[in-house]
């Protein structure tokens, strides 16, 4: 006989012990979703879609996932459940499930009934079931869900209430069990009359004839479309397919209780979205895989009444008819709706820069017109100055002009003299027709420059010599400084000096400038009193004029204000400085005063060279 130490007997039961629930402490959490439809119902994907996201975003740990579609709906027979059953079993009875995931009441029979098989004490967890289904058997304890309602009714309160005009209900569904089964809960729940409308039940028609008797439907009908998954014909369909089909050819506004059927056609109905049912099934097996049991056996999925925005514009819909809280979804809103903030504060910098440009405007076209204004007053202002002048030198005007007129006559005289001989002398009545032509020319210069300097005239520019400028004025003043016993010496350039300038208004500043130097030196002996005026090309583009007196000079005190307007040393206004600085700066000059000579004033005008 084969005896064992009792140590090695108690270690080598302590390994299996070990190995058992250690082994079962280790496995990975694993689930196992079954849906009772196949793989491309939208329904199922919604649902898969809610599942997975949750878990990716609450479940920390790893967690392996297995999915299995029975596809029930389409073959219905006992011995296909039962070679499901003997597959799943082979399949995943090796492996440690957590929790096994039933979508959709077929699902949940199905694992009810099966899973001994292939997946023994496992927890369920349920979705897409109704209320009915799940209370139609006595679940057991470790079978919890979310049990949906698909509220027939409240989806024909909404109908009834998006379409106050309407006063019949019409309600579709196919001809499988599933389908049947949907018809007789809706004549349980809406009769033959609810919400105020006549309610007709149409099925045992072809797709083609649920689409002829939606076509033929009028305006003031609502029409619910349940599920047809298999038509009079046998042909068999993905519901939302065939809904889709119905709705394309519906005269009617169409409703539905779920979510997945929505399109551009379908207004709306009091739905849960299968992908938020998808979430609260995902929550449930979280709890289970940590442990958590604690939570009720059903729990209702989150509903509400649900409007695309889409179809209420295509049936004309009255958007103020939408319940208040209803969720609202296709809703594309306006750019204002959208940035009504960013659009509103655009506006608002938009109209400051509209009123900020707009007085900036006016305030330019006001300055346009004060600056006309000044540049008229400028212009009477400068003209009054020259008339005045003028008169203060009309006694010597009136010697200049006798000059002339005194030696035509006495010329004239002795022309008759000669002409009433009997042999005249031609040679000297030439002689003494040259001397009157040229003194009438004289006169005519003198009394050309004096009518040209009293009219207004405007402050055109033209390009002129500023030699042959300074002498004409020079001339006609030279009476003048006669009179006041003043020697005038004009040191002009050789070559033509030419600037852009007013011929009448540079005149008046040369002649003021030639007066102001004469009145400076009244009290000096006549021997010393002496004006220069000098003409030379400057540099930069610019030619200078300058006007110089053998005076006492410009005050100290005055040299700040001898520019100002009322200021003078004469007793007069004190307006011509100012008026010749206006003149002189108007035509793109500069008129001031060289503070570098050590005797007298010299007065200085810089031009622009033309």
């Amino acid at each position: 006989m084969l005896r064992l130490r009792p140590r090695a007997v108690i270690l080598s039961l302590f390994v299996l012990l070990a190995m058992a629930f250690g082994g079962r402490a280790d496995h990975p959490k694993r689930v196992l979703l079954v849906y009772e439809s196949e793989s491309t119902l939208l329904a199922a994907e919604q649902i898969a879609s809610g599942f997975h996201e949750y878990m990716e975003a609450n479940a920390p740990e790893h967690i392996e996932y297995y999915t299995e579609y029975l596809d029930t709906l389409r073959f219905s027979t006992a011995e296909h459940r039962a070679r499901l059953a003997g597959f799943l079993e082979a399949k995943y009875r090796p492996l440690n499930l957590d929790v096994v995931v039933a979508a959709g009441p077929g699902a949940l029979r199905f694992v009810v009934e099966t899973r001994e098989r292939f997946a023994r004490n496992v927890p369920v967890v349920f979705g897409a079931v109704t209320e009915s289904s799940a209370a139609a058997g006595s679940l057991p304890a470790d079978v919890k869900g979310v049990t949906s309602r698909f509220d027939l009714a409240k989806t024909v309160q909404l109908a009834s209430r998006l379409q106050p005009q309407a006063r019949k209900l019409t309600v579709m569904y196919g001809s499988a069990p599933f389908d049947r089964r949907w018809g007789d809960t809706a004549f349980a729940v809406l009769g033959k009359r609810y919400a105020g409308l006549d309610v007709e039940y149409v099925s045992g028609l072809s797709l083609d004839g649920f689409r002829s008797t939606a076509a033929g439907l009028s305006s003031d009908t609502a029409l619910v479309i349940l599920t047809v998954f298999e038509d009079a014909e046998g042909t068999k369909f993905v519901p939302r397919d065939a809904a889709a089909a119905i709705t394309e050819a519906s005269n009617a506004p169409v409703y539905s209780v779920y979510g997945s059927y929505f399109g551009p056609k379908v207004v709306g109905g009091h739905v849960g979205t299968f992908q938020s049912t998808g979430a609260q099934m995902a929550a449930l097996s979280l709890d289970i895989v940590r442990g958590d049991h604690s939570a009720p056996q059903t729990t209702p999925a989150r509903e509400a009444a649900v409007v695309d925005w889409g179809a209420v514009q295509h049936w004309g819909i009255d958007d103020i008819l939408i319940p208040d809280g209803a969720e609202i979804v296709g809703f594309e809103p306006s750019a204002w709706e959208r940035y009504r903030m960013p659009i509103s504060a655009a506006l608002l910098v938009m109209a400051a820069q509209m009123l900020t440009i707009a007085a900036l405007v006016y305030q330019n076209q006001r300055g346009r017109r004060l600056e006309a204004t000044l540049a008229s007053e400028r212009i009477e202002l400068a003209h009054l100055s020259r008339r005045s002048q003028l008169g203060e030198l009309s006694g010597a005007f009136a010697h200049e002009l006798t000059q002339p007129l005194t030696s035509i006559l006495a010329n004239a005289e002795a022309g008759q003299k000669i002409a009433s001989e009997p042999a005249p002398d031609m040679e000297e009545i030439r002689a003494i027709f040259d001397d009157i032509v040229a003194d009438d020319r004289r006169a005519s210069s003198v009394i050309s420059q004096l009518r040209s300097m009293m009219l207004k005239g405007e402050a055109s520019q033209e390009v002129l010599d500023l030699n042959e400028a300074v002498r004409q004025t020079v001339a006609l003043a030279r009476a003048e400084m006669v009179a006041r016993r003043t020697e005038v010496e004009v040191q002009d350039e050789w070559a033509s000096v030419r600037v852009k300038a007013n011929l009448v208004q540079l005149q008046q500043v040369i002649l003021n400038l030639l007066v102001n130097a004469a009145d400076a030196m009244a009290d000096i002996p006549p021997k010393q009193r002496r004006v220069e005026i000098a003409v030379a090309k400057g540099k930069n583009g610019y030619c200078e004029l300058s006007v110089e007196d053998m005076g006492p000079g410009i005050p100290a005190e005055m040299r700040s204000e001898v520019f100002k307007p009322f200021v003078s040393s004469k007793g007069g206004l004190g307006l011509g400085l100012a008026i010749c600085r206006s003149i002189v700066e108007t035509q793109g000059g500069r008129l001031f005063f060289d503070d570098a000579v050590k005797r007298g004033a010299r007065a200085v005008v810089i031009l622009p060279s033309a």
